[in-house]
């Protein structure tokens, strides 16, 4: 059945009815939550040629973009058995592996440096959407990453590619769709537009794209840690997307108190999605604690990523039977490792 997602005070309503009708979870209600994962390179693809040759599967030795999204597609209605409703895709994707070597050169972006789409990302994106429209679920789209951010020089361009790929997606008539502008806007990226501060024009301008009166409900996750956002910032978003990275049970809970703490969010309820967390499932049931929605984030080893999990203990696999996480290349779409059979299974448990 085709999915349209709408916000309905602090709770998530698909076709009309709150997610997870009626459940509960040790007394606390999973109703309204909205379970997610990051699967943030399922529209990936890598114009560097020095670069590309780093995401070739084992079993073929080449590289192919439309495999790595038909695969992921295949995967979707196995993933809403489990309980999985959402899931985060990215434009210009996220870090796969953090080596200065690959990770400063790789060119991973649906936009070129003077804004023209890129037609292939966007049949991929469309290929996601109907994909999950198909299941049943919502896919959270992300527009910009900081490392290729870098390589569009004007803010101009930003400001008139999120104008452009908002109307792009109400255009293809889904209505399965969230929208997290900027994966963890902060100081650090170095532009000002991106600042705590300022993002908030970003949002503004999402919102503010409409087609036949309609609009998409957006957002802009914050860092891990603590990071939360400005108050301009909350005051605009739709829904708030803190980053979990980094924090125990008992740091989340806390960061996620704070948020509702600020005015803007005390003015203005609205649903708090963790769209980006790690693959510890006490932090999901730490999340249900303080009614707020929770995304699983598996990097996957070979990537030189250490969180709380160190994803550098050995390289990566050798077989796509082997093949762990969900963010570094080339990717294993299947529930095929402990982690991701543990964060499947909770979810499963939890939503039934």
């Amino acid at each position: 059945m085709p999915a349209e997602v709408a916000i309905d005070g602090v709770r998530f309503l698909i076709n009309g009815r709150p997610t997870y009708e009626g459940v509960t979870h040790y007394g606390k209600p999973v109703e309204g939550l909205l379970f997610n994962s990051r699967m943030i390179q399922a529209v990936f693809d890598d114009a560097c040629p020095e670069t590309r040759a780093c995401w070739r599967y084992p079993d073929t030795g080449a590289w192919d973009p439309d495999r790595n999204t038909d695969e992921f597609c295949a995967q979707l209605p196995e993933y809403r058995k489990c309980g999985l409703l959402a899931v985060t895709v990215g434009l210009q994707g996220g870090g796969s592996v953090y080596t200065p070597e690959i990770y400063d050169q790789y060119d991973n972006s649906a936009y070129e440096p003077d804004g023209t789409f890129k037609p292939a990302y966007f049949d991929r994106l469309r290929r996601i959407l109907h994909a999950a429209d198909a299941a049943g679920m919502v896919v959270i789209v992300n527009y910009f990453y900081w490392k290729h951010v870098a390589r569009i020089s004007d803010d101009n361009t930003l400001y008139d590619i999120t104008e452009r790929v908002t109307a792009w997606l109400l255009e293809t008539g889904y209505r399965n769709i969230l929208v997290d502008v900027a994966n963890e806007a902060a100081d650090w990226w170095r532009r000002p537009a991106f600042a705590p501060g300022n993002v908030h024009r970003f949002i503004d301008i999402a919102k503010s794209t409409t087609l036949h009166g309609r609009r998409l409900l957006t957002g802009i996750s914050t860092g891990g840690g603590e990071a939360l956002p400005a108050e301009p910032w909350l005051a605009a978003e739709d829904f708030s997307l803190p980053h979990g990275n980094g924090c125990s049970p008992d740091q989340l809970k806390a960061k996620i108190r704070r948020l509702r703490e600020m005015d803007g969010y005390r003015k203005r309820p609205r649903p708090i999605v963790v769209n980006e967390d790690s693959i510890f499932t006490a932090n999901l049931e730490a999340a249900i604690e303080e009614y707020a929605s929770w995304g699983f984030y598996a990097q996957g080893y070979g990537s030189g990523y250490r969180d709380l999990k160190d994803w550098t203990e050995h390289g990566r696999e050798a077989t796509m039977e082997e093949l762990s996480g969900y963010q570094t290349l080339p990717v294993n779409w299947g529930i095929n490792t402990p982690e991701k059979k543990a964060f499947f299974t909770a979810l499963t448990a939890i939503t039934r």
